[in-house]
């Protein structure tokens, strides 16, 4: 179970999600520099694990897509970015932005 250390508790039908880090070096051996560059990237990553459900997510479905401690795939550049107390930034998205959930092997 992920203990969320954030300081960031979604209302309504947000989800918390603690996104993968983002490499500074993109694959093809470009080194992110700027700030804004890796905003982008830190948007557009898409992997992540469930930190808190708000109280409404999923309410129109008759299971919930995910819980705490899952790891998701969420859409890309869903939601926004806050940083937490704990100084990791966390993205708050809505529940239809959850689109799978990651199993191990």
């Amino acid at each position: 179970m992920t203990i969320n250390n954030s300081g960031i508790y979604p209302v309504g039908i947000s989800v918390l999600v603690l996104p993968d880090n983002v490499e500074q070096v993109t694959a093809s051996g470009i080194v992110v520099s700027t700030d804004s560059e890796h905003s982008r990237e830190e948007m557009r990553q898409t992997d992540g694990v469930v930190v808190a459900i708000g109280p409404n997510a999923f309410y129109d479905e008759r299971t919930p897509r995910c819980k705490v401690g899952d790891r998701v795939i969420m859409a890309s550049y869903a939601g926004m970015v806050r940083k937490g107390n704990d100084g990791l930034n966390y993205r708050l998205i809505k529940d239809d932005d959850v689109v799978a959930i990651l199993v191990k092997d």
